[in-house]
């Protein structure tokens, strides 16, 4: 018998079709707003609470939806939460972020759709499984030991994706979920042992722990019933015992490192504008500024400084270029060395013959120790350069690939991580411009004997946008992974000095009797750091991200347990089948009992 297909049964359809459609509209903008609201985490808006549960919205996704149904809601939380966090790179060309973040928003999504197979293999028997989707959305008598193994799989799975991230495509690890809680000195401390990844797998448990308590919160009245949140238990003990170490390990390295060097570190912020292809008006200009500020370090009544330092390129010109106005920046550092018989450390292009090719003029972005009667004393040039900015991958092989996202140059890597002596037994290993967010740099200088950071940066490009401030809560990690100072030098702001434990010591200025870092203007300083003698290197120094392989070792294992709990339901449907087949019903053709 055929069902007319009656207007009113047409009408029910579209009704039916459109508030799907508004569902999952809504869905995507609750996704996106969500999203949105994490970025919150990181500077400048700073709600390092929000960290601890921000990801609940996400992991509510992921619990409620089977892999297929979460991509979309998934890659946009994803893709909003990292439009936002990157959304400064818009001051160098408006696209930049959109695109970008593409790739961004696929780090998160992958961790989302761990979610799903983990929970029903997991924490869910297979047994149980087998009665539906009803028993499975019903289920809440989880064992308390998977339940954690769950939160800590999924915690390491998350770091796992950080790390990948830090080096895929030359890498960019900006706003870890650690970064959010640069201000949180006592969170921070076990970063000596585990790097930054450590606070991001504290972050992602908590999240994770709260995730299940509050699911088992939503069973169905008549089956809810007291049961203690383990899972939740064990985060808050962990984030407490890690907070108890870190208290530990901050009164330690205070009377560790009470043998020291009084370095007097005289810090130039010209606050210039981005002038990269400056004419000869702008370029006498900033270097005047230079000049003008570093003179004032000497007037009596101020401290002297034991070394002068410029930020990364404040003078748009190359230091040894065949030009006037090179020879000009040369005469001005000359004069000031003789006069004041202090080391200068300037940040400046230079160039240098190809040792291969001597057709070929290799252009480097340098840091250049200047001492009286020695003139250039020692050279680090910049390791990690910027793709797309410094340089365009691949564009000898691919010239039109230079034509189309060059900036006009391409710049040739530094070849060693060398700290240079500012003054005796003090050994800056140099970091320039975003550098200092690759832990690896630093721990190289370590490893090679340096006993102070020094970052000298450029944060001209991003005059109005958040950056800056992201710029340095991402370096303050490095202080605490190494266990040295650092002095930070800045073109705009963020010029400061860090202690060992990630504390601000000092600044160029200050606010309400603080060290105020983010103080943007012209000015020069001469700051106080206390360098360490004879530092021990830390066990993050010695072996580097061994945090990870602990991450994958615990990843795999919970994978694979969860991976055992689907093959066995597979075997349990098996053998139903086969038993229904096979049963006097089956055989006899009489209807299987219902």
């Amino acid at each position: 018998m055929e069902v007319s297909d009656s207007p009113e049964m047409r009408q029910a359809r579209r009704l039916a079709f459109a508030s799907g459609r508004f569902r999952i509209l809504l869905e995507l903008l609750l996704a996106a707003f969500c999203g949105w609201g994490y970025a919150g985490i990181f500077e400048e808006v700073s709600l390092s609470f929000l960290a601890w549960f921000g990801l609940l919205p996400l992991l509510t996704f992921a619990l409620c939806r089977r892999p297929k149904h979460l991509i979309l809601p998934a890659f946009v939380w994803s893709y909003a939460w990292s439009l936002t966090s990157f959304f400064w790179l818009r001051e160098i060309m408006w696209f930049i972020p959109f695109a970008l973040c593409l790739l961004l928003a696929v780090f998160p999504t992958l961790w989302a759709l761990s979610v799903p197979f983990l929970y029903r293999n997991l924490l869910i028997p297979a047994e149980v499984r087998l009665e539906g989707a009803e028993a499975v959305r019903s289920f809440r008598k989880f064992n308390p030991f998977l339940e954690i193994a769950f939160c800590l799989a999924l915690a390491g799975w998350w770091c796992i994706l950080e790390w990948t991230k830090s080096w895929l495509f030359t890498g960019l690890p900006w706003n870890y979920l650690a970064a959010s809680q640069w201000r949180n000195l006592s969170v921070i401390q076990i970063c000596e042992y585990t790097g930054v990844y450590g606070v991001s797998f504290l972050i992602v448990t908590v999240n994770a722990a709260l995730g299940i308590f509050l699911k088992t919160l939503s069973a169905p009245s008549q089956e809810r019933i007291y049961r203690r949140p383990y899972s939740l238990i064990f985060a808050c003990a962990l984030l407490l015992t890690a907070m108890t170490v870190g208290a530990s390990l901050l009164k330690q390295r205070r009377n560790q490192y009470a043998d020291t060097i009084s370095f007097q570190a005289g810090i130039v912020q010209p606050n210039l504008s981005q002038r990269r292809q400056a004419n000869m008006e702008k370029a006498s200009e900033a270097l005047d500024v230079c000049v003008s500020l570093s003179r004032s370090l000497f007037q009596p009544g101020k401290t002297r400084p034991d070394a002068v330092i410029w930020p990364e390129t404040a003078v748009p010109c190359s230091y040894n270029a065949a030009s006037a106005f090179s020879a000009r920046y040369r005469t001005e550092l000359f004069s000031m060395l003789l006069k004041y018989q202090v080391p200068f450390l300037v940040g400046t292009i230079f160039l240098e013959r190809d040792a291969v090719d001597p057709e070929k003029i290799d252009i480097y972005n340098s840091a250049l120790l200047l001492k009286p009667g020695r003139g250039i004393a020692d050279r680090y040039s910049k390791e990690h350069i910027v793709p797309f900015g410094e340089y365009v991958p691949y564009s000898e092989t691919f010239p039109w690939l230079a034509r189309a996202a060059g900036m006009g140059r391409n710049l040739t890597r530094g070849k060693r991580f060398n700290p240079l002596e500012l003054a005796p037994d003090v050994r800056a290993g140099v970091s320039i411009c975003y550098e200092d967010v690759y832990a690896y740099v630093s721990r190289n200088h370590a490893k090679n004997g340096a006993n102070v950071l020094l970052v000298i940066t450029n944060d001209a490009w991003y005059p109005t946008s958040s950056e800056p401030a992201q710029h340095f809560a991402n370096s303050i990690f490095r202080t605490v992974e190494t266990r040295l100072p650092m002095i930070r030098c800045g073109n705009l702001d963020y010029s400061a000095v860090i202690l060992p434990n990630g504390r601000i010591a000092a600044a160029p200025a200050e606010k309400d009797g603080r060290p105020d870092p983010a103080w943007r203007g012209r000015v020069s300083a001469t700051l106080s750091v206390p360098v360490p003698r004879s530092p021990e290197p830390t066990f993050y120094t010695l072996y580097g991200d061994v945090f990870i392989g602990f991450c994958a070792v615990l990843f795999l294992l919970t994978l694979a347990g969860a991976a055992l709990g689907w093959k066995t339901e597979k075997t349990l449907l098996r053998a139903a089948l086969a038993g229904t087949d096979n049963s006097p019903s089956a055989s006899s053709g009489s209807n299987p009992p219902v």
